[in-house]
């Protein structure tokens, strides 16, 4: 199974091609104009489908670019995981592991006694 990012990377896609197409046909029909005075026939949204589409062309750059980088280095990484499937099951086994509640007893008193020789540290 692919990573939320992969899948975010394909929608992307599949926005930014359809909006170039619309935006293409606008400049077409006369809609859109870029370097003359605007005339009676274009609509002022015309250009919301171009910026649209660079938007998500940037958006979809970015999110490929970090596939080389580790996970956790961005900010969109908390939003779209770029982990795998496998990774992230191995984690969240890990982050279960640790949150067992039979080992709720052991991990409390090591915190107890990591905070009492911290305080009697500090009386000293």
């Amino acid at each position: 199974m692919d990573s939320a990012a992969s899948r975010v990377e394909r929608v992307l896609i599949g926005f930014a091609v359809p909006l170039y197409l619309l935006t293409a046909l606008s400049f077409a029909e006369g809609r859109i104009s870029l370097l003359s005075d605007s005339g009676p026939d274009e609509d002022s949204l015309g250009m919301l489908f171009g910026s649209l589409a660079i938007l998500s062309t940037l958006l979809y750059a970015y999110i490929h670019n970090l596939g080389t980088k580790p996970h956790g280095s961005s900010p969109l990484d908390k939003v779209f995981s770029r982990e795998s499937e496998e990774e992230m099951l191995a984690r969240l086994r890990e982050e279960q592991r640790e949150a067992d509640v039979s080992n709720m007893g052991s991990t409390w008193a090591e915190m107890e006694k990591e905070h009492l020789e911290r305080t009697l540290g500090e009386e000293e």
